[in-house]
């Protein structure tokens, strides 16, 4: 940090002068592809060339690698990135290794760093596997000798290593020069002197990283076969000292004797530790304390060469002050002598004297092997670095590919071992994709094996190359499903996929002529019962509205329901033999599939799904339904069935005067319906007016009188109802009536006595009121064929085993009913089908005004006939049927039940409670 982010420092003291760039934002010596930069200085005077290698192990290369890869950290993760910035640093010692005779290695510490021995024998690797191409390239240089270009390089280098002292965390003491014990070949002879404790840590070093390089093979006897080599007899490390502010020898003497003099006490105390410049840096006497003297002189003979007798005292008499003075100037001058010698500047010129004279010979042992050394000219030597540097850091031809490839997998440790750990869990994830598909399966069943898959892969894989293996197994995955496992899209009005692999209908305009005509079919087949309730049939899962509510049931009244009296709801009667679909906002086709096949297709599904993804048990929403239609249709309920009030379990009805005359009125604005154009869906509250179905969805059939219903013996000649559910319930409804003369049919049925009055008590002229008993059934048909009635919106009906039934009507008559609600059976879901009405035999007539959501606002309500014609009269005595539609589908696609396994049926599909009511018999007169 103090040298402003360059590790080159001691150089430039060498030099003389500032030669490298500094610039701890933005390096301008890197290259920002490979955040690696080599700045050099030529110094013609001493003949030298000093390159500056400036990577991911800088601190300025490093800050400003993170400002510019900070799109890459985010996308790939810190390894990723790191081991980019490991493979450009590595590329470049590959060339400082080809073309240098010296390598300097800088440390910010006094402890050698480990992680380069891998980072050497890597180097080394790869640089005999690039022996031959980069010899190649170096044939190309002219005037470069045949050593060169036979072994690729100018000779094998010297490393030097450079440790830093600031970080000691002890004062090294003279008293390790004991410990230090020399172990290296030919090393005793290097200096006469004794050394000193810096030169002692040094040696230390020296010999650490020797047995470190040697035991890794990184260094060897021969060093034309290792990537560097060693010096035998020189120093190659070097501790470099703090910059050091000297003090005037005269300054130390003084105050050394100053001190001396003033307290005898503290002369042996003050003389154990002297201090030298003006950091806090300190010499200490060996043994820690001295007694008699002995300690202190051996020291500074040691240096100086003075020996004092062992028996004499340095405090004795007043010339030991003298004496000591003495020892102080010889010890500051052995000390500043040791400091010269104790030079970078002395440490570096020795190995480049060598290199400039007789060159390196660095083996070892009986066997020495070839020796090369070469030292260019400069023209040739920049020729050679510019090719060389082209070679490792440019773009790799077809034959440097491999030696580059094999540099990235030897540099890059980590991603290697996710590589690994990911290719091994793939296969096992691609096998969890294919294990029990089906001949052909849909874009859902394809998504929910390819998450089954993710899972399987997350578990095992690891690291940075985790992403790119999601990648490939997503692309497996897809070209599994596509080679020919593509099912078809298109969902049943259910919610069944067709099982057929991706096909043509027979009226798809679909331009894939490659594609199979065929029907849509999902395989599943239902138990369904007829319209009035008498015979079943199994169904086929159906794609089509006209299938599903009207040609199912057409078929199976050819045999039952054809003989019963029924009720048919207005349909289109064209009048022209091109009649058409009327456009309506929302619908996307004329035609909607009414005769064909009328499920939605992938695309039209995928356009309907896409604000949430469709599950069984979701209900996609129509078009929806204003306020003010609903406000109709419910005025017009109220005005047929008066006013009503509740007393305990009964429902008074109040016939008014006015009633009559509010029908009168709503009845004289009914719209004539077309008969060019027909509605292409189902009818409800939101549908143009004049528009009418070409088919009914629903059905009103009378089975007979109303005798056929016991309340003892319940429905009877049903099937499929579950024990105890086959019963209707009563409902008590009391009639009251302000004026009789507005209402001539029950006044004549009152003057002839034929219905039983009220406690007797009422006369003409009062108000006259009578009960009639209606019975009510809201029947659920289950998936599996089940039958049964609820009592209650939340509760199924449960007779007794004698038959008997403790419930009545009132509250599924006047509340809303679901349209789904779970089956006794526990294995499927029910759906609203039937409601079962037996009529009172009475002056009135028990109405119906149906009104079904089966989805959330703003979803319409699905209606048998137009809103001006309701409600649908019944007629008295009788037990009628009406059944409901199958499935339900709006302008934008079909209402799908919910999921069977759902024990909580969705609130928002129900039929809505105004259903029943009564109005009086008109009267032919």
């Amino acid at each position: 940090m103090d040298s402003g982010g360059c590790k080159a420092t001691a150089l430039e003291l060498m030099v003389g002068r500032k030669i490298f760039q500094r610039n701890m934002i933005q390096p301008l010596s890197i290259d920002f592809d490979t955040m690696i930069g080599v700045e050099g200085y030529y110094n013609p005077v001493r003949r030298t060339i000093y390159l500056h290698l400036t990577g991911a192990y800088d601190t300025s290369t490093l800050i400003s690698s993170l400002e510019a890869m900070h799109q890459q950290l985010q996308d790939k993760g810190f390894l990723m990135a790191w081991s980019s910035l490991k493979l450009g640093y590595a590329r470049s010692l590959l060339v400082l290794f080809s073309v240098s005779h010296l390598l300097l290695l800088c440390h910010p510490t006094h402890v050698f760093d480990i992680s380069y021995i891998h980072l050497f024998r890597t180097l080394d690797a790869i640089r005999s596997k690039a022996q031959n191409c980069l010899a190649e390239v170096l044939r190309q240089v002219p005037g470069i000798s045949k050593d060169w270009v036979s072994f690729g390089r100018l000779c094998s280098p010297r490393v030097l290593f450079i440790f830093s002292s600031r970080l000691l965390p002890i004062q090294i003491t003279s008293h390790d020069n004991a410990s230090v014990q020399r172990t290296t070949v030919n090393r005793t002879s290097r200096n006469s002197t004794v050394p000193s404790p810096l030169r002692n840590l040094e040696l230390a070093l020296e010999d650490q990283i020797y047995r470190l390089l040697r035991k890794s093979r990184v260094i060897t006897n021969i060093s034309a076969n290792s990537l560097f080599a060693l010096p035998n007899n020189q120093a190659y490390v070097y501790i470099m000292e703090e910059n050091q502010e000297e003090i005037p020898a005269s300054s130390l003497i003084n105050n050394t004797l100053h001190k001396l003099c003033s307290s005898q006490d503290g002369i042996i105390s003050d003389l154990s530790q002297l201090t030298l410049g003006s950091s806090n840096k300190s010499i200490n006497t060996e043994g820690g304390s001295i007694r008699g003297g002995r300690g202190m002189g051996s020291v500074l003979s040691s240096r100086t060469g003075w020996e004092s007798p062992a028996s004499q005292s340095i405090l004795s008499d007043t010339s030991s002050a003298d004496a000591l003075s003495a020892s102080i100037l010889a010890g500051v001058a052995t000390e500043r002598k040791r400091n010269l010698e104790h030079s970078f500047n002395v440490f570096l010129q020795q190995h480049i004297d060598q290199a400039l004279g007789k060159g390196f010979d660095d083996n070892v042992g009986r066997h020495s092997g070839p020796i090369f050394f070469q030292v260019p000219r400069a023209g040739v030597w920049f020729d050679a670095v510019n090719r060389v540097y082209k070679f490792f850091m440019g773009e790799p031809s077809e034959k440097d590919t491999k030696i580059l490839g094999s540099l990235q997998n030897l540099v890059e440790t980590e991603v290697r071992f996710s590589d690994a750990r990911c290719a091994k869990a793939l296969p096992l994830a691609i096998s969890a994709y294919k294990d029990g598909l089906p001949p052909h399966y849909t874009q859902m069943h394809h998504q929910e094996k390819l998450d089954l898959a993710l899972n399987v892969l997350s578990a095992q894989a690891r690291g940075p190359m985790y992403e790119d293996y999601v990648t490939q197994l997503e692309e497996a995955c897809e070209r599994i499903w596509q080679d020919g496992r593509m099912g078809c899209e298109t969902l049943s009005l259910t919610g069944n996929t067709c099982k057929h692999p991706r096909h043509r209908t027979p009226n798809d305009p679909d331009d894939d002529s490659s594609l199979p005509v065929m029907t849509h079919n999902s395989g599943v087949v239902y138990i369904s019962f007829c319209n009035c309730g008498r015979r079943q049939g199994q169904r086929e899962d159906s794609f089509s509205v006209k299938t599903a509510n009207h040609t199912f049931y057409q078929q199976l009244a050819e045999s039952c329901c054809s003989r019963l009296e029924s009720l048919h709801f207005p349909t289109f009667k064209p009048s022209v033999t091109n009649a058409k679909a009327a456009k309506v906002d929302g619908s996307e086709d004329n035609e909607m599939e009414i005769e064909g096949p009328s499920a939605v297709s992938r695309d039209s599904r995928e356009q309907i799904d896409s604000g949430t993804p469709h599950s069984p048990g979701l209900s996609l929403v129509g078009t929806g339904l204003s306020g003010s239609m609903n406000n109709a249709t419910g005025t017009v309920a109220t005005r047929m069935t008066g006013e009503q009030s509740h007393m305990g379990s009964q429902v008074v009805i109040t016939l008014t005067k006015d009633d009559t005359k509010a029908i009168t009125k709503d009845r004289g604005i009914i719209r004539q319906a077309s008969t060019t154009e027909y509605l292409p869906g189902m009818l409800h509250t939101a549908s143009p007016p004049g528009l009418l179905p070409r088919w009914s969805s629903w059905s009103l059939c009378c089975l007979g009188p109303s005798s056929l219903y016991s309340h003892n013996a319940g429905i009877c000649e049903q099937p499929g109802f579950l024990p105890g559910t086959n019963f209707l319930l009563p409902w008590d409804v009391t009639i009251k009536i302000e004026d009789r003369d507005k209402w001539p049919a029950i006044a004549d049925t009152l003057g002839k006595k034929a219905l039983l009055l009220k406690n007797k008590k009422n006369r003409v002229g009062d108000i006259h009121e009578f009960s009639v008993k209606i019975f009510l059934g809201v029947e659920y048909e289950c998936v599996r064929g089940h039958r049964f009635m609820m009592a209650t919106p939340d509760r199924h009906l449960k007779a007794s085993p004698s038959g008997l039934v403790k419930d009545n009507a009132t509250k599924i008559a006047n509340a809303d009913m679901p349209l789904y609600f779970p089956c006794p059976c526990s294995r499927g879901g029910g759906q609203l089908m039937r409601l079962h009405v037996v009529t009172p035999k009475a002056p009135v007539n028990v109405t119906l005004s149906p009104q079904v959501q089966p989805g959330p606002d703003p979803c319409p309500r699905y209606i048998p006939q137009p809103c001006s014609s309701l409600p649908v009269k019944l007629s008295a005595s009788a037990y009628w049927v009406l059944r409901l539609p199958y499935v339900y589908v709006g302008d934008q696609g079909p209402h799908y039940p919910p999921d069977p396994r759902h024990q909580t049926p969705p609130s928002f599909a129900r039929l809505h409670k105004g259903c029943y009511g009564i109005s009086q018999v008109t009267l032919d007169r």
